[in-house]
């Protein structure tokens, strides 16, 4: 869930990098949604939570097959190289194969080529004054302390205002609210999971 974005963002052209993470997002909600669907009609059934891990289990394997074929993430293996993991020909040869790939070009091309020695400088730029390896107290100085704030404290917000206990124990909820069917408090769990697409 959180690799995902990670890898958009390295491996996506920037014009719709922010759409490829918003699909996820949906992807991830109508997944819940789902969810919540079968089990408002599965729930009179003995077992019939088996019926929500049933109806996502070839979705599942097909996102697991989609994620085997995809390349490493070209940024990722130049950063491998410039700290040091491994020669940068080789890493170079394979970022450029993964970019082809991924942008659907010919292995190769002079587009990727461009692009992965311009990463490669960027990359060089930004680690030229760093060690090959860090320690955990580099998030907290310079500019990882913002980016691990930021990240921080959205997770903390995220937990502290319940929006994911409310979805993982929506039908407990409801029916301590008043709802006295389990059934109608699922009914209801797919309202908030059709809230929580919008």
């Amino acid at each position: 869930m959180h690799g995902a974005p990670l890898y958009i963002a390295e491996t996506c052209p920037s014009q719709i990098r922010g759409t490829l993470i918003s699909l996820k997002e949906l992807a991830i909600v109508l997944g819940i949604l789902l969810g919540f669907f079968v089990g408002s009609y599965e729930i009179d059934v003995i077992g019939g939570w088996r019926y929500m891990f049933g109806f996502s289990a070839p979705i599942a394997l097909l996102m697991g097959f989609g994620m085997w074929t995809l390349p490493p993430s070209p940024r990722w293996l130049l950063l491998r190289a410039i700290q040091g993991k491994g020669p940068l020909q080789e890493y170079k040869e394979n970022a450029i194969g993964a970019l082809s790939k991924l942008r659907g070009r010919p292995a190769g091309d002079k587009v990727s080529e461009k692009q992965i020695e311009d990463t490669i400088i960027s990359l060089k730029t930004a680690y030229t004054d760093e060690e090959a390896e860090g320690n955990f107290l580099e998030v907290l100085q310079g500019p990882s302390l913002k980016a691990f704030t930021i990240g921080g404290g959205l997770v903390l917000f995220q937990q502290i205002t319940g929006q994911p206990s409310v979805l993982y124990y929506a039908g407990s909820i409801l029916q301590s609210a008043g709802f006295s069917a389990a059934a109608d408090a699922a009914r209801v769990s797919v309202v908030i999971g059709i809230f929580k697409v919008s």
